[in-house]
């Protein structure tokens, strides 16, 4: 995966680098992380994909940094003051269980695609190069891959949305 926390001045200047804050380590403050969905956001200029997609692959990202990465949910503080521990637990356990959802329905390959594309901020050329394969399928599997998140999203039980 690419390494997004070393983002250059043109890709920050392109306003698609989001910061993200992970705990990676129990005992140690929350580093900051650059996350960068490029690859999204221009896939969505060119009509490849819609804004539905683009919502659901950034819910994902947010539920994958907030629940497997243990990122701060960005949710958490915005009453004001400090979040109350407890809300932030549930909020945790709410975003892992949407993404093991998410990953029983687009399986591991598919999670390992969103996680190259959302996290990791791969363009269609460096996916079809790991995956020596041509752009066009690449971009095609994306295309197919946030279809079915969409739908996952959509059909998605009420009880995996309380926190």
């Amino acid at each position: 995966m690419q390494n997004t926390e070393e983002a250059t001045p043109e890709r920050m200047a392109k306003g698609d680098v989001t910061e993200v804050y992970v705990q990676e380590h129990k005992n140690q403050p929350p580093e900051k992380r650059l996350r960068s969905s490029g690859t999204l956001y221009a896939l969505r200029r060119a009509g490849t994909i819609t804004d539905a997609h683009v919502a659901a692959a950034e819910h994902w990202a947010r539920d994958y940094e907030t629940g497997v990465l243990g990122a701060r949910d960005p949710e958490a503080g915005k009453k004001g003051g400090l979040p109350d521990p407890h809300v932030i637990m549930l909020s945790r356990a709410a975003a892992v269980r949407r993404c093991e959802y998410v990953r029983k329905g687009v399986g591991e390959v598919g999670e390992m695609l969103l996680r190259q594309l959302m996290l990791g901020g791969m363009s269609v050329n460096a996916l079809a190069i790991e995956k020596n394969t041509h752009k066009f399928k690449v971009s095609g599997a994306i295309e197919l891959l946030l279809e079915q998140l969409v739908e996952l999203y959509q059909n998605m039980s009420g009880f995996m949305w309380a926190s």
